[in-house]
């Protein structure tokens, strides 16, 4: 008696689907208008390369949730781009770049939710084989594929350990790529800022505000030079204006030591450079009391565009 209740059950189903409303022809017209174009490299090609096409369609069917997957992509591109002329890698690496920092964003959005986040604060402090093995494992994926915890006021986040850059794509990126490259990893590993104040020294500053500067001069067609134009400029302003937490005058409003060194050292050591121009009649003002002036000068280079 079951059985035959259920297939009566499954027969009215079965009917109620069979004469189901199908959508009408200008109905299914109406909804196929309304759709949004397609504008994705699988229906239309955003690069005359084919090779291009065929990476961007595999970096779109990774997911931003597996650190494993930065490192699909790199042996994806190793694939792919094997043989090819620096150029054309340096326009791959850029595609692989763009997805290596969605992923480190949407990494770094899963580990604040983590549960156990609180233990991985401890990564300076506990050798590695007395951590809880769910955080070993964790840990682990993350360095094996291109990606580190970093601390910042007293909490952690997930950040890019560029060597996996250097492992995977300096020997067939351009000569001048592969020395943006190196500049970056460098920094990555000695920030200048932490909980809003340069951690630096004033040398190590100005030299890398020069290093772009003559970058930036040395490369203008190179094809991530807006890129290197915002690191530029954002040491220079580091240098004119100082941070939230390191400011260019001291609490009895005179020059700050930090500042007066970076200063005297810009001036002496790099006098012709665009920074020292713009550093020398600031710097004069400061030295003279006549903040007024320094501070109309300040407003003038942030209307320029100079600054921010």
């Amino acid at each position: 008696m079951k059985n035959c209740v259920l297939q009566c059950m499954c027969l009215i189903v079965l009917c109620a689907c069979s004469h189901k409303k199908q959508p009408s022809a200008e109905t299914k017209h109406a909804v196929k208008a309304n759709k949004p174009a397609k504008t994705s490299i699988t229906n239309k090609a955003q690069y005359t390369n084919p090779l291009f096409n065929q990476y961007v369609v595999f970096i779109k069917s990774l997911n931003l949730t597996d650190p494993e997957n930065a490192t699909k992509a790199a042996r994806r591109y190793a694939d792919l781009f094997k043989g090819q002329a620096p150029a054309t890698c340096d326009t791959a690496f850029l595609i692989f770049s763009a997805y290596y920092d969605k992923l480190n964003n949407s990494l770094d959005d899963t580990h604040f939710n983590r549960a156990d986040r609180s233990d991985t604060i401890l990564i300076n402090k506990v050798k590695p084989g007395k951590l809880p093995v769910k955080v070993a494992k964790y840990l682990k994926q993350l360095n094996d594929n291109g990606f580190t915890i970093i601390m910042e006021e007293g909490d952690t986040y997930v950040g890019q350990d560029r060597d996996f850059i250097a492992r995977w794509f300096y020997d067939s990126v351009s000569p001048v790529m592969k020395v943006y490259l190196e500049q970056l990893n460098n920094e990555n590993k000695a920030v200048y800022i932490e909980d809003a104040s340069i951690i630096i020294s004033a040398k190590r500053l100005v030299d890398r505000e020069i290093w772009w500067e003559q970058f930036v001069k040395d490369n203008p067609g190179f094809i991530s030079i807006a890129d290197a134009a915002i690191n530029q400029k954002s040491y220079l302003q580091a240098l004119l204006q100082g941070t939230d937490n390191t400011w260019v005058m001291d609490d009895k409003n005179n020059l700050s030591d930090y500042f007066k060194d970076a200063y005297s050292y810009l001036l002496d050591k790099y006098p012709l450079s665009s920074a020292a121009k713009l550093v020398a009649p600031y710097y004069t003002f400061l030295k003279e009391g006549r903040r007024y002036r320094a501070d109309s000068l300040m407003n003038v280079y942030k209307k320029e565009g100079i600054t921010g």
